[in-house]
């Protein structure tokens, strides 16, 4: 059975043309449009933003509680060696840009020998290595994954 397409050719080109050059002229009735696509970019930055802090957030409680050995549990006495011990503000490296975020903090537990605790997820992301922004750029310039070898070279003097 044979399928019958239908394609665009010079007419729509033509159609599109026409309709530009009207938009053109006749412009006024696009401002509101031009407007809420500026308004919704705004939420859209502003959700992500949100939502982005809230994930940090998040994973920076998971890995302290994993390090601590189970999540804070307010007014109740932990028997583990390392303890939540407050919050700290901090910074992480997110994207392009450094976020203000509050780190929890932990201790070891034990009379004189108390310690800060190091929480691997903090740490890594104050890690400023250009590796993964060397790789992603590498894989936009086209590189494909199953060429890889071509690519170790380079990725080895990026460090």
């Amino acid at each position: 059975m044979k399928k019958t397409y239908h394609t665009i050719r010079k007419q729509g080109k033509v159609n599109e043309q026409e309709l530009a050059t009207f938009l053109t002229k006749n412009g006024q009735g696009l401002l509101p449009m031009v407007d809420l696509i500026e308004q919704s970019r705004m939420a859209c930055d502003q959700l992500i933003d949100v939502t982005g802090r809230a994930v940090l957030q998040a994973v920076l409680q998971l890995s302290a509680a994993q390090v601590a050995g189970g999540p804070q549990q307010q007014g109740k006495r932990r028997s583990a060696s390392v303890v939540f011990y407050g919050r700290q503000a901090g910074q992480v490296l997110f994207s392009d840009r450094k976020l203000q975020v509050e780190r929890p903090r932990l201790r070891t537990r034990g009379r004189g020998r108390t310690k800060e605790v190091e929480i691997p997820a903090y740490t890594a992301m104050q890690d400023q290595s250009p590796l993964g922004e060397h790789m992603l750029d590498t894989l936009l310039c086209g590189v494909s994954s199953r060429n890889y070898k071509e690519v170790i070279p380079q990725m080895n003097y990026a460090n």
